[in-house]
């Protein structure tokens, strides 16, 4: 049975929207260069919901992004750059308001730390005024990314009333919390990832964000509290250990893939389009998995985001069929099982 049978009110068809605020990353060419030291970077664009329209548009859904930009030279290359990967950038606002946001980036031993110049961006004064529903109520899919959440009222204030627009039209509701170490955690900003997530039918956290939104460990207990919030569909993407994803009382995992890893970022936006592709082409759990992970994996083997790493849909069915992805139903633990871990 496939994905779409989970979403019987849905949309059946139309585009995959996002929205949120492109960025342009500055990447170390050499692993262990930092940001104290002179060296040449590689320039990409970036930004959660800029990586995650143009992998969506890359493993061949009509995709379309919603935000706003400046008329700065960064803009221009962003905005020139998404559309050269197949991404309709028709409404997105273009502003005098300033300039779209920096992020550079160094590898430390215990994992990846970005220097951000964001604050006041132009992409982060996007604004419920500035939504059309026309355009939200065409597409099949809205896609949003958590962090957004926690940048200003201005965007945050769009974000809900995208999601209001979509529920109107009957659009499928995507969301990765997205929780970022740099902004704010717990109080407002876990109620907030907390309602969005309510009013997700989709939903793509990391293991470690779906902890912090459910306070639970267990991996079984977490799933229970995801779906008992509304997500019909639930993946939790496990970085090297793969996936699983949860949808009508089932659970498939797929096991990561071992392959050299370069640089993830974007990993978790391109897997999270990955999924939102899945769902339009009503793939089955277990294939939906292997799809997803394969992705995520691929992102990982190169540098940069936009127009570097993300794989086209091609290079994701070469890898699904050599055999190194598997997919596997789990059979949840009988209660006397579950006590015996505990005591354990």
């Amino acid at each position: 049975m496939g994905l779409k049978s989970l979403f019987p009110t849905a949309k059946p068809a139309g585009e995959i929207l996002a929205l949120g605020e492109l960025l342009l990353d500055f990447v170390p060419t050499r692993s262990d260069m930092r940001l104290s030291e002179p060296g040449t970077v590689i320039k990409t664009v970036s930004g959660s919901a800029g990586i995650f329209s143009c992998a969506a548009a890359a493993l061949g859904a009509r995709c379309g992004l919603l935000g706003k930009v400046g008329r700065d030279p960064f803009s221009r290359l962003a905005v020139e750059t998404v559309a050269r990967s197949g991404v309709d950038t028709s409404h997105m606002v273009r502003s005098e308001e300033g300039q779209i946001g920096l992020a550079f980036l160094e590898y430390l031993p215990e994992g990846r730390n970005y220097q951000y110049y964001r604050e006041n961006s132009v992409g982060s004064r996007f604004s419920a005024g500035d939504l059309d529903e026309e355009v939200v109520a065409q597409a099949q899919i809205l896609h949003l990314p958590g962090m957004l959440l926690e940048l200003n009222e201005s965007i945050r204030g769009a974000c809900f009333e995208a999601v209001a627009m979509a529920k109107r039209h009957g659009v499928l509701v995507s969301f990765d919390p997205n929780i970022r170490g740099e902004l704010r955690w717990g109080g407002e900003a876990r109620e907030r990832m907390l309602r969005m997530a309510s009013q997700a039918d989709i939903l793509k956290p990391t293991l470690a964000e779906a902890r912090q939104l459910t306070g639970r460990e267990d991996v079984w207990e977490i799933l229970d509290v995801l779906h008992g919030m509304g997500p019909k569909l639930v993946a939790i993407s496990q970085d090297k250990d793969g996936a699983l994803l949860s949808a009508g009382g089932q659970v498939v995992a797929s096991p990561g893939i071992d392959v050299p890893v370069v640089d993830p970022t974007g990993a978790g936006d391109c897997f999270a389009a990955a999924l939102c592709r899945c769902v339009q082409r009503d793939m089955p759990l277990e294939e939906a998995a292997r799809f997803c992970n394969c992705v995520g994996t691929l992102v990982c083997t190169k540098r940069g985001a936009v127009g570097m790493a993300i794989p086209a849909e091609a290079e994701v069915e070469e890898l699904m069929a050599s055999g190194l992805c598997r997919a596997e139903r789990l059979v949840r633990p009988s209660s006397d099982e579950t006590e015996q871990g505990r005591g354990a």
